[in-house]
């Protein structure tokens, strides 16, 4: 595209990474050019939506590749995302899934240092999380 002189929309990129993650081969390549997408976004001044960047998130966490999520996570943090209390939830959500609850002990505290103000549902979230259904 870019070589015959025609630059990707935001609208396009993010069409890219939801074909990606909704095909389900989150594998390494894959995950590869996804992240390659919201990187190539981020220094083409777009920033990746929400959406974008909570199904590639959970897509990860599902195939357990946790440290890429985060690796994805930091992104969005990255992009000024750090306030929105959703896109933590997804992260932490699929974190307690995978009973990985030292990881979200780290999250939670990481959200408080930023100012992100938790709702009760989160703290229930959590609390469920971490004793089991």
């Amino acid at each position: 595209m870019v070589g015959h002189g025609c630059a990707p929309s935001t609208n396009t990129y993010e069409k890219l990474i939801v074909g990606l993650c909704k095909e389900g081969r989150l594998d390494l390549q894959v995950y590869g050019e996804a992240s390659i997408l919201v990187d190539v976004m981020i220094k083409d001044g777009y920033l990746p939506t929400l959406e974008s960047s909570t199904l590639l998130v959970c897509g990860l966490l599902d195939e357990e590749k946790t440290e890429k999520a985060k690796a994805v996570f930091r992104t969005l943090l990255r992009c000024g995302y750090n306030y929105d209390e959703v896109a933590w939830k997804v992260l932490l959500d699929g974190l307690l899934k995978r009973g990985l609850v030292n990881i979200c002990s780290e999250l939670v505290s990481i959200m408080e240092k930023m100012g992100c103000q938790l709702h009760p549902q989160t703290y229930s979230m959590l609390i469920e999380g971490i004793d089991g259904p």
